[in-house]
């Protein structure tokens, strides 16, 4: 049976501000700074991550991501 491990991912202006609960971007002078948003994405989906799940959220989204986990060869 496969097994999962969740991401949450919060952006705001196309940039990522939280990564499971994690301040990753901070907002400047109104501005959102830090890494955009499908940059990120191109980098977890890398690494085998696939969004599961979006909503909106005051001024920006959240996104579920998952990816399944590796399983020890002797389970």
């Amino acid at each position: 049976m496969d097994k999962w491990e969740y991401k949450v991912v919060r952006a705001y202006g196309g940039v990522v501000m939280l990564t499971n609960g994690q301040e990753v971007g901070k907002i400047v002078n109104n501005q959102p700074v830090g890494q955009l948003l499908f940059e990120y994405l191109n980098e977890l989906g890398k690494e085998g991550w696939d969004v599961a799940g979006m909503a909106e959220t005051r001024g920006g989204i959240e996104l579920v991501l998952k990816r399944t986990v590796m399983s020890e060869a002797s389970e």
